[in-house]
């Protein structure tokens, strides 16, 4: 897991900044890289996002020291929109098959998140988005179909 820490900027300094600076504090150039679960965490709401585009190999979520917790949704929400092939997101042990357009919601406190793709030649592409949370909801499934 890859996890690029960015951190806030006073809107005063923002407005000097050129195009390459711009660039370079704000954009993100790659959300998905095969093999990969590559996030980034922005001090602006404390959000996490980026992607899970799982090859042959499981990737899973984890705590850390960035976060200051062991488990990754430990204080956090997570939701999850697959835009890629049929992919899997597995909760503590349990799996959620998510197809092209699928999304889901896991609420706090679930203790391991991976993820895997069901066709290594055509990856899911997992979008994650986190944010700090307050209360444990249920996992809930969206389904495009």
């Amino acid at each position: 897991m890859k996890l690029d820490v960015r951190y806030g900027h006073n809107p005063r300094d923002v407005k000097s900044y050129d195009t390459t600076s711009l660039r370079d504090q704000f954009l993100v150039p790659e959300v998905f890289r095969p093999g990969e679960l590559r996030l980034t965490y922005t001090h602006v709401d404390r959000v996490i996002f980026g992607g899970a585009m799982p090859g042959g190999e499981r990737l899973a979520l984890a705590g850390g020291k960035e976060l200051g917790t062991e488990r990754f949704l430990d204080r956090r929400e997570l939701g999850i929109i697959n835009i890629g092939g049929p992919g899997r997101v597995i909760l503590d042990g349990r799996a959620e098959t998510l197809a092209k357009g699928d999304g889901l919601y896991v609420g706090m406190g679930v203790g391991s998140v991976g993820f895997e793709s069901e066709d290594a030649s055509d990856p899911a592409k997992l979008y994650l988005m986190s944010c700090p949370a307050h209360h444990a909801y249920p996992v809930t499934k969206i389904e495009l179909a």
